[in-house]
């Protein structure tokens, strides 16, 4: 029994001796981690593999603008000009006039005091202090835009009663004789907005109604619009009108 126990120790040790050998091997394998090359250390100092060199970029440059209205048009002296760059700028002027604005998006009326054929220049500033500038043509200059937009069509009109109320729920347009910027809505009997979609771009506001918030029938509704052009004239409208009753 003595030897059967004996036996089975040096069978045991023999066994424990091989896994520590075997662990060994590994780790000393994995020191080769610590090499000082520079070839795959994500510390090291060479550049080549180290992602943190990443975080010492900049924010780019803007190198381009989209200016509205475009090169080539026919303005009156005191239009407002959009600018429209590719990357957020801190500063930017047109003809040495500051524009009005942050990141991507600026406003500025350049040809203030100026008549006859222009060219246009832009400068900016961008967010690494670095500057650009683009020469963007010539313009027309005519006299100021002193005139709001005019309503030329529109869905309903003020004081329209006996409305079908289907004909309003099909959406609402209203159509100016230029090109407007705002807001437009419609609001219930107690002064509330419907919340319906609302939209101004180009010469044309619409409203499209939203499930479960159209017009009833017997209502009456106010549509509030207050836009204004490129010139800056503001044109408020309150269009009154009462849908008809229920057949």
């Amino acid at each position: 029994m003595y030897k059967l126990t004996q036996h089975k120790f040096w069978g045991a040790l023999a066994l424990i001796m091989s896994i520590m050998f075997v662990v060994f091997m590994i780790n000393g394998c994995g020191d080769d981690d610590d090499d000082d090359s520079g070839t795959t250390n994500d510390d090291d100092d060479s550049g080549t593999t180290n992602d943190d060199d990443d975080d010492d970029a900049g924010p780019p440059p803007a190198t381009d603008v989209e200016v509205t209205p475009a090169a080539g048009s026919t303005v009156p002296s005191n239009q407002e000009f959009t600018l429209k760059f590719n990357e957020g700028v801190t500063a930017a002027t047109a003809n040495g006039v500051a524009a009005t604005g942050a990141g991507i998006n600026w406003t500025v009326k350049p040809f203030e005091g100026a008549e006859g054929n222009q060219n246009l220049t832009i400068t900016w500033t961008n967010r690494d202090n670095s500057s650009g500038n683009s020469a963007v043509g010539a313009y027309t200059v005519d006299d100021p835009d002193v005139v709001a937009a005019i309503v030329t069509t529109g869905t309903v009109a003020d004081g329209d009663a006996d409305v079908d109320p289907e004909l309003v729920n099909a959406g609402i347009r209203i159509d100016f004789d230029e090109a407007v910027t705002g807001t437009i809505d419609i609001t219930d009997e107690a002064g509330a907005s419907l919340k319906w979609t609302a939209s101004v771009a180009g010469q044309t506001a619409t409203l499209t109604p939203v499930a479960g918030t159209e017009v009833a029938n017997e209502t009456t509704y106010k549509i509030e619009v207050k836009v204004k052009d490129g010139a800056g004239n503001e044109t408020n409208l309150t269009i009154t009108f009462v849908t008809k009753a229920k057949e």
